[in-house]
């Protein structure tokens, strides 16, 4: 009898402790949503964007999808009180493909009048500076890591360790480039020419636009697009950005062009998580689950405009 009696304040004392767990868990939920309202309403959104504003999106890390930054500056682009863009890249690049979608975006918001300036973080570099090139004024600090212009492609080779362990792949294909880049077996001599040319066309792609947008010759761009990386300072005296400066300093620089008041609202893109947005958000992983899903992206087969 006092064993049953024991078991069921047991059960009691468990419901207790799971009930008290999903009641915190809710009281944490209602006071960071009504919090992060609050912040929203007074530091840029929903108040905020229903009167003249500026906009700062930022752009970081790897560049392999561009659906997100794509939806946001169709935002922008319908936005009427949106006086301005920032654009805050902090990047090593990305996809090709991605890399040119967002440039094309942004170059269109500056062909329809909207003021953009951009400031570069710790890393611009390769597709980070492609986006780059679609402002009118582009900030580098210092000792910023950009430049980097170049395509590189790059597929792994397994035949070696498929041999050891007595796996082999046995492909039908259509033609004979079908495969090219097929881990089991080596890469032919004609494969390799046909990626270098490959290679070679998207480059061409990338000269012509850094040449564009910034009023340089192509012969005058080509010794610097090696792939080299170089410092902020370096690419300022090379002409590849403008200014040498922090956020601050393209956040007054914006100011001053769409000549907004000094305590303007600024609006940041994407639009920050809420706390139970962050705490449920399964994007928020282990910096080494991130480094490897990284990994993986960078080991999928394609041309990318990527600092390596």
């Amino acid at each position: 009898m006092e064993a049953s009696s024991k078991s069921g304040f047991s059960k009691f004392a468990k419901a207790l402790i799971v009930l008290f767990v999903v009641a915190a868990i809710a009281l944490f939920a209602m006071i960071s949503s009504v919090a992060d309202a609050i912040g929203r309403m007074t530091g840029g959104g929903i108040l905020g964007e229903k009167k003249p504003h500026l906009t700062m999106l930022k752009v970081e890390g790897a560049i392999f999808e561009s659906e997100k930054v794509l939806s946001i500056l169709s935002r922008v682009a319908d936005d009427k009180q949106c006086k301005g863009l920032l654009l805050r890249v902090d990047s090593p690049g990305g996809a090709v493909g991605s890399s040119q979608e967002i440039f094309a975006a942004l170059r269109r918001l500056r062909e329809r009048g909207l003021p953009l300036i951009v400031s570069m973080g710790n890393v611009a570099a390769s597709g980070g500076y492609y986006i780059a090139l679609a402002g009118e004024t582009i900030f580098a600090n210092p000792g910023t890591l950009t430049g980097s212009i170049g395509v590189i492609f790059q597929f792994p080779e397994a035949e070696k360790l498929l041999d050891k362990v007595g796996v082999s792949l046995q492909t039908v294909k259509s033609g004979a480039l079908k495969d090219i880049g097929n881990p089991g077996r080596k890469p032919t001599p004609a494969e390799l020419r046909f990626l270098q040319g490959v290679i070679n066309d998207t480059y061409d792609q990338f000269l012509a636009d850094v040449s564009e947008s910034r009023r340089m010759k192509l012969e005058t761009v080509r010794p610097l697009a090696d792939g080299r990386v170089m410092t902020g300072r370096q690419a300022k005296s090379a002409g590849l950005v403008d200014s040498l400066g922090g956020l601050d300093a393209a956040k007054r620089c914006l100011i001053r062009k769409t000549k907004v008041p000094d305590d303007v609202v600024w609006v940041q893109e994407p639009k920050p998580k809420t706390r139970l947005e962050a705490f449920l958000d399964p994007e928020s992983q282990s910096s080494l689950s991130r480094w490897l899903s990284g990994m993986g992206e960078r080991l999928t087969p394609g041309a990318f405009f990527l600092w390596r």
